[in-house]
């Protein structure tokens, strides 16, 4: 659940240009301090075998946001004899330096360095709300909510022209049967798939297509056109995923704690004027066929007034449109340096960042997100993992994937050792709607 989840800056660059460190907040939570391990002012990585990176949770303990104190994932770090080497954290932060030029990340490396050092970014904006971030890049404008149509958001506004596909794709496959057991975690709860997300309550579902600019193969066999649509869109995915939001239910008012990923819903089956998402100060209510984009980094909750009706959204979590593609990339580096913070699997996170950077480089400039290429560039390249299959072979990957027998379990599967260890932007992600 993202390194954008622990992720934030080590300064706060005012308006005017000068550092306001009263907006920086340094808690202590109810859970141990346990980014102190990786700290890049901590012991070498000499005396580090089992350290553990901080993600997700409450960190103030603000009544107003709802969740548990945050939590650890731990990390196991390879030890070594010489009591010369450099901390973990300096390690971490060397591999980004090398795989990118230092002029292009250099608000990435300070993000890091902050989170390393357990810090949050606060602040009440006037007439604007609160916005509160431990996943944190200085510079980026903030605001609720964003003009859908203001220039910002093309490939919204052409997920807007096309929505009756996207909802009839739905509808068709909420009509299905055997769509639980088609697909991969189908409806599950953010409880169900979280142990800090008791905000969310078990009414809220999710069927998800892309978790941290990778395919779910299984699902989007499911959805070809949603997903054909999202590709030619060129849409700067992180994340893409069906909400389901059931009748008088809610989300409680929380963070996502993370300023440089935003958040668009897409209306698709909503009960007209009783449902909305109040983002800081400001209530919107979905509308079918109708985008919204919102910085969840400001506090924010939601509800279903309805008293039949589920509302259901599509939801696009995506880069910042202020932050630059070698910024986009150092992210991704970062997502996969803490899935395998061995030496390898630093090498090999600045290999795959590096061909990420070479690829994006030969692509129009005008726009397109890391996440996709074109449509017809259908099979990913060394490095670039993102991008979805053809629909054939997705069907085809996904009839392996089915036991020979039996009810499939509806259940998320695990990621892969080397990705989960560090539990990087995750699928329930706070603040997904």
């Amino acid at each position: 659940r993202a390194f954008a989840h622990a992720h934030a800056h080590a300064r706060v660059t005012s308006a005017d240009g000068f550092t306001d460190s009263s907006q920086i907040v340094a808690m202590v939570s109810t859970a141990p301090r346990a980014v102190s391990a990786l700290c890049v002012r901590s012991k070498p990585a000499s005396s580090v075998k089992r350290t553990h990176f901080a993600v997700g949770g409450s960190k103030t303990g603000v009544k107003s946001r709802a969740g548990p104190p945050r939590r650890s994932v731990g990390v196991t770090r390879a030890s070594s004899s010489s009591s010369d080497e450099p901390s973990l954290g300096l390690q971490i932060e060397q591999a980004l330096l090398d795989a990118f030029p230092t002029s292009a990340v250099e608000r990435v490396r300070d993000s890091l360095r902050f989170t390393l050092g357990d810090g949050e970014y606060k602040k009440n904006h006037l007439d604007l709300g609160e916005q509160i971030a431990t996943s944190y890049i200085a510079g980026l404008t903030a605001k609720p909510y964003w003009d859908v149509h203001g220039g910002d958001f093309p490939w919204l506004t052409y997920l807007e022209s096309n929505h009756e596909v996207i909802r009839d794709e739905l509808k068709a496959a909420l009509a299905d049967p055997l769509l639980a057991q088609k697909g991969n975690a189908v409806w599950v709860s953010a409880t169900e798939a979280r142990d800090d997300a008791a905000g969310y309550g078990p009414d809220w579902r999710t069927l998800v297509l892309q978790d941290r600019c990778e395919w779910e193969t299984t699902n989007i066999a499911l959805f070809p056109k949603t997903v054909e649509l999202i590709t030619q869109a060129n849409a700067p995915s992180v994340e893409v995923f069906f909400a389901k939001q059931a009748p008088s239910t809610g989300i409680k008012p929380h963070t996502d704690f993370t300023n440089f990923i935003m958040t668009a819903h897409l209306g698709l089956d909503v009960p007209s004027q009783k449902s909305w998402m109040k983002v800081g100060t400001e209530t919107k209510y979905w509308e079918n066929g109708v985008g919204m984009c919102a910085d969840t980094s400001f506090v924010h909750s939601t509800s279903n007034e309805s008293l039949t009706q589920d509302r259901y959204v599509l939801i696009v979590r995506f880069w910042h449109p202020e932050l630059t593609k070698h910024e986009q990339n150092g992210v991704r580096f970062l997502f996969d340096a803490f899935g395998d913070l061995s030496d390898e699997g630093l090498a090999k996170a600045q290999g795959s960042a590096r061909a990420r950077t070479k690829t994006d480089e030969t692509r129009d400039e005008s726009g397109s997100g890391l996440c996709f290429k074109n449509p017809e560039d259908a099979n990913p390249k060394e490095g670039s993992d993102s991008e979805p299959a053809s629909r054939e072979e997705n069907s085809k990957q996904a009839h392996e994937k089915k036991p020979s027998g039996g009810r499939k379990k509806n259940k998320r599967d695990k990621r892969k050792a080397s990705s989960s260890s560090g539990d990087a932007l995750g699928l329930l992600a706070k603040g997904m709607k």
